[in-house]
């Protein structure tokens, strides 16, 4: 019944957004200043950045290296709608990133897999202050096996996977819009789900699921506790944009109580744009779960160390090309 509930919960989460055809610059404008008048309808935007590396050596000498195949991308797409009290906000991101080194016979690994959808339907309830719902689904998409490759070997198993693990946030509150730039958002009654909907990754135990041993877990892990959110985002000047998002979730129903066991995640978004269209970004997410474990290193048998307390930072610097639609 609590699968069933919970994919229930996620397809409606998924089922918000929508993709929609792209206009051109002065139609956007047209739209801009449409909707600076009479202070409503959609913005839409889309953002996609690449990165792809490759290095080839023929007979190289000893010592030389080895050839080189790498490539990954970070996509977004965002669709913000506002009409009288009623204001609606979406957003879907994937970033990855894969790389081959040596024969091509070698199996990929895997950089970075994150996929993410967020929606917060807001109605104004005074000049600054919205009651809200906020939505966030977070996952991976494709398999990694222990040794972080995409494909399966008799040396390593599989260690996550779409859905395995997962995590959806669905919270009611009030969401404080300071300004243009800055909300914070509080509810104080939040459901989590943890999810790992694949057995064989769930009797593993790292993923934040139930788990005693090999044999006696589960596959969801249900929390309700308080949910906070902070949003700052703002062009410091005509070029630099910043963009940063603060979550804080707390369990009530944990049987471990104590500022350690707040959740964190904590995502900045620098943003250079050089050419109309193109900007370098800088990204950082940092993030601290004492119900995760994380990959401090290899032992001499080449398997990963896993251990807990440790915050999880994720930095990559990426060209990105952002259209309004």
């Amino acid at each position: 019944m609590k699968r069933k509930f919970t994919l229930l919960m996620l397809f409606i989460l998924i089922s918000n957004f929508i993709v929609y055809g792209q206009a051109d610059d002065k139609r956007l404008k047209e739209i801009t200043s449409q909707l600076k008048k009479e202070g409503e309808g959609w913005i839409k935007s889309g953002a996609l950045g690449l990165d792809l590396a490759q290095l080839t050596l023929i007979n190289p000498k000893v010592g030389g290296g080895q050839d080189k195949l790498a490539f990954g991308a970070i996509s977004t797409l965002s669709a913000d709608y506002k009409k009288g009290k009623l204001s609606w906000e979406n957003l879907a991101s994937w970033q990855m990133a894969v790389q081959r080194l040596g024969d091509k016979d070698n199996p990929f690994t895997k950089n970075i897999d994150l996929f993410r959808l967020g929606t917060k339907a807001g109605y104004q309830l005074k000049d600054k202050l919205y009651g809200a719902i906020l939505g966030t689904f977070e996952t991976l998409l494709l398999k990694t096996y222990d040794d972080q490759s995409l494909s399966s070997s008799p040396n390593n198993k599989l260690q996550a996977n779409f859905l395995s693990p997962a995590t959806l946030t669905l919270s009611p509150g009030l969401d404080y819009k300071y300004s243009d730039h800055l909300s914070i958002f509080l509810s104080p009654a939040s459901y989590k789900a943890i999810m790992v909907m694949d057995d064989d990754i769930a009797k593993l135990g790292v993923h934040g699921n139930p788990w005693t041993s090999e044999t006696d877990f589960e596959n969801i892990k249900n929390e309700f506790g308080a949910n906070l959110r902070a949003a700052y985002n703002n062009t410091i000047n005509k070029n630099l944009t910043v963009a940063s998002n603060l979550s804080l979730y707390y369990d009530y129903l944990s049987e471990n109580q104590g500022m350690d066991y707040v959740d964190v995640i904590f995502i900045n978004n620098f943003g250079y744009e050089f050419m109309k269209g193109l900007s370098l970004n800088l990204l950082i997410d940092t993030r601290w779960d004492k119900d995760i474990k994380s990959i401090t290193g290899y032992d001499n048998n080449n398997e990963p160390i896993l251990e807990d307390n440790k915050w999880m930072i994720t930095e990559s610097l990426f060209i990105k090309y952002t259209r309004f639609f």
